[in-house]
């Protein structure tokens, strides 16, 4: 923004103008404008900002991450750091970032995981990397995310990938007995993912393959920082940091993704975060930010090992076990690699995979025919799908010390049609570790939505409590889907012949998930099998729109035959 002055304004004034813009790296508006901006990963309350062009000064951001510029500092390259997470309750453990911009009165200029990005690369990419992450026209610098879901998604992400990447960091430095800065490993991650998402093409998913170029660029990054042992073949340290930590950065960075599912934004910040917090969609992001499983497991390996090239496929192998497999398959993949792995450290890695605590899955039994093992694709005859029951234990306390109760979502596709349904409460009753009944209470309700050829959506309570357990399996819970839908009918939903188009026939596959979360929204994990070879399922989500679960759970893919 250019000021015109008076022609009859005296020299001397204009030149303590510029003074006073020159103190700040330039002038974006006039020195009295007061400009406000925030912090923003949810909102950060009580974060540090620090206006790096107007010598550093600081203040501290209010209990909704708003904060003032300093008097004649209408310019300045933005970091922020501490705080608390509003939306976690979290303590802030990393740095954001945002440019120098030519802020205005009026336009809040924003300092969030994505300004960060923008920060590494110039604020002239910020269009292309907005597109680039799937934003395209958003406008990163100045976007409240918290009134934006496709932003707010997409910065909760980043932001978790930046930290998983900073700790993977740190585990390098300490294979070799060194250690680095959280600041430093921070700033290295975020110029990683920025330049490999900004030189990426198209649209950039998040995948193994960007998540693991991002590693060996941050790797590289912080060179100079790490121990000697490392730094004279940081090829190869980068090569294997990324085959060891990528598989677990990209779990951890789709189960937060996938949790929050879309975003819907409330009627203000506050109902938003409520809403995110009761459907369980935060539960990722507890779960990323608490993990120190890449640090431990990359400090696991000898400095040796990590600049071996020779050893990058078995260090593949451990890295996909530690993502998705067992204590087992862990112990077999490091057995394979020998003196290369600290079998002390190894361990810390193998007990924080342990599952343990947790409903176990077992058989799933389709039309009340013969129960099968759970697999990814299943397949029934008879010429329809109406009922699924899976097999229940418990193992541990999975609920802590609260009531077993569970919120439980079913979503399923056929005909050009996506059927989601949500049941508040579901009472669960164990006999020692066996399920013994699964009860729907009165009053609970259940939310119903249909998306496709047909669109349609629904809510009830129930009248009398509603029984979805079932002998099958040594004890199951029933998920009755001609149940469903008639209950769906009656709610005035949808006509008999639509009904009836939505139930499942031959010849079709049917994607079926299932999630479940606490009432209130806290996790309750899900796996299969037990001891050393127990899994942890994958995040999942049903949403009818208006209502959410999410939480472990699984998908499969059932073949309807004649």
């Amino acid at each position: 923004m250019h000021t015109s002055f008076p022609k009859l304004l005296s020299f001397a004034v204009m030149a303590s103008a510029a003074i006073l813009l020159a103190a700040c790296g330039g002038g974006g508006s006039s020195p009295s404008a007061t400009i406000q901006g925030k912090v923003v990963d949810f909102y950060l309350s009580g974060a540090t900002v620090t206006f790096l062009d107007c010598g550093n000064q600081t203040t501290t951001t209010s209990t909704t991450g708003d904060f003032t510029f300093p008097a004649n500092c209408a310019r300045s390259a933005l970091s922020a750091t501490g705080g608390t997470d509003i939306g976690t309750n979290l303590p802030f453990t990393g740095v954001l970032q945002a440019p120098a911009q030519d802020n205005i009165a009026g336009v809040t200029p924003m300092v969030t995981p994505l300004s960060t990005l923008v920060a590494q690369v110039g604020a002239a990419q910020a269009t292309s990397l907005a597109f680039k992450l799937g934003l395209p026209g958003k406008d990163l610098l100045n976007t409240d995310p918290m009134k934006d879901g496709a932003v707010l998604k997409a910065a909760l992400v980043v932001q978790q990938v930046v930290d998983q990447i900073s700790k993977t960091l740190i585990g390098v430095a300490n294979s070799a007995g060194g250690t680095l800065s959280t600041d430093v490993a921070t700033a290295a991650a975020a110029n990683a993912v920025a330049n490999v998402i900004n030189n990426g093409s198209g649209v950039v998913s998040l995948n193994t393959g960007t998540v693991s170029s991002a590693i060996q660029a941050a790797v590289i990054n912080v060179q100079s920082s790490l121990p000697t042992s490392l730094q004279s073949n940081i090829g190869n340290v980068a090569i294997n940091a990324a085959a060891l930590g990528a598989p677990t950065v990209t779990k951890l960075a789709s189960n937060v993704s996938t949790g929050l599912g879309t975003i819907n934004l409330g009627t203000d910040p506050a109902s938003t975060v409520a809403a995110l917090q009761k459907s369980g969609a935060l539960n990722g992001i507890f779960d990323s930010s608490e993990s120190t499983l890449t640090t431990t497991l990359v400090s696991a390996i000898t400095p040796v090992a990590l600049g071996n090239a020779s050893l990058t496929a078995n260090l593949t192998t451990l890295g996909n076990a530690v993502a998705t497999g067992t204590a087992q398959t862990i112990t077999n993949a490091a057995n394979a690699l020998g003196s290369a792995v600290n079998s002390t450290t190894l361990n810390q890695v193998v007990n924080l995979v342990t599952l343990t605590n947790y409903i176990q899955l077992g058989n799933v039994t389709l039309n009340n025919g013969v129960p099968v093992p759970l697999s990814p694709s299943l397949s029934v005859s008879g010429g329809s799908l109406t009922d699924v029951q899976v097999a229940l234990t418990k193992q541990g306390s999975p609920f802590g010390t609260g009531a077993s109760e569970v919120r439980a979502g079913m979503s399923y596709t056929f005909n050009g049609n996506t059927v989601n349904v949500i049941i508040e409460r579901v009472v669960l009753t164990f006999n020692g570790s066996s399920l013994i009944a699964a009860i729907v209470p009165v009053g609970t309700r259940y939310a119903f939505s249909i998306n496709g050829a047909v669109n349609a959506s629904a809510s009830l309570s129930t009248s009398i409590a509603d029984n979805l357990f079932s002998t099958a399996g040594g004890g199951s819970l029933d998920l009755p889907i001609v149940i469903f839908l008639n209950k769906l009918q009656g709610a005035g939903g949808l006509t008999a012949g639509q009904i009836d188009a939505l139930t499942p026939k031959a010849t079709s596959t049917v994607n079926t998930t299932l999630s479940v979360s606490g009432t209130s929204g806290t996790a309750v994990k899900v796996g299969t099998g037990s001891g050393s070879n127990a899994a942890e399922t994958a995040t999942t989500s049903v949403s009818t729109g208006t209502d959410q679960v999410s939480g472990d759970g699984v998908t499969v893919a059932i073949t309807v035959n004649p």
